[in-house]
């Protein structure tokens, strides 16, 4: 509501800047006295004229009959000094592209990882219907998420000094990503694949609990219908192939890294 007022500061601060950069280019050509009497003009003039655009702003306030003026008048305007100023400011300030990128899909995957795979399945079940598919898909985005949060600190944490010897050699920067920075990166990242891994093998019977499929699902069916004994055979079973999947992953986790 107060838009008007608030154009009318605003142009008056330009203004005044204006008016205050011309004095200050005067400030080594006059004497004292002409400086005094050109300082006392000019900021004379600059108040003069913000108080008149001031008060003209609130007046033009309380003639509105249009209600869409103060929206759509303040906005064309600020979108046009806005645009006007940006280009004036990107050569000697150029905008964070990666930077804004990174943030963003940054905050979107901790959000994400933040959400237990139990929630994600239910979702999911609602979503899709009850099946594999609905366990895979919710254990997909919680692994997504948690992976790339592991790989980014991963790669931003790598030595520095690789990259310095392969870019003193010469290399571009193609060059220094394969020779300096891929053979930092790969045997963390089979690491954290196989416990990633893991720990789906043993998420994933929880999820089917929910109705995310596999032998979760299998065993819930068994345990309401009191079949005990067959989900006996189905927790040992569960608990043979997380133990192996705990070994095989150890083990080829101790040859690689």
């Amino acid at each position: 509501m107060l838009a008007p007022a608030m154009i009318a500061v605003a142009v008056g601060g330009v203004f005044a800047s204006i008016v205050g950069k011309f004095g200050q280019s005067l400030n080594d050509k006059l004497s004292s006295s002409s400086l005094k009497v050109a300082n006392l003009i000019f900021t004379s003039l600059a108040g003069a004229v913000l108080f008149a655009l001031i008060m003209a702003g609130i007046n033009w306030f309380y003639q509105i009959n249009d209600p869409k003026i103060v929206l759509y008048y303040p906005l064309a305007i600020g979108g046009i000094v806005g645009f006007l100023l940006a280009l004036a400011v990107r050569p000697k300030h150029p905008l964070p592209t990666g930077l804004i990128i990174y943030t963003i899909i940054r905050t979107l995957l901790n959000t994400t990882r933040s959400i237990e795979p139990l929630v994600m399945a239910i979702v999911a079940v609602i979503w899709v219907g009850i099946g594999p598919f609905a366990g895979s898909l919710a254990l997909a985005l919680h692994t997504i998420a948690s992976l790339s949060k592991l790989y980014s600190e991963q790669v931003e944490s790598i030595d520095d000094g690789p990259l310095e010897a392969i870019q003193a050699t010469g290399a571009n920067r193609l060059q220094t990503i394969v020779y300096a920075v891929i053979p930092q990166i790969i045997p963390p990242y089979i690491s954290f694949t196989m416990y990633r891994w893991d720990i789906n093998v043993r998420m994933s019977t929880i999820i089917g609990f929910v109705g995310g499929g596999g032998i979760g699902f299998l065993l819930q069916q068994n345990i309401n219908l009191l079949n005990y004994r067959a989900a006996s055979v189905q927790m040992l079973a569960i608990a043979i192939v997380v133990a192996s999947m705990d070994y095989i992953s150890s083990k080829i986790r101790e040859s690689i890294v």
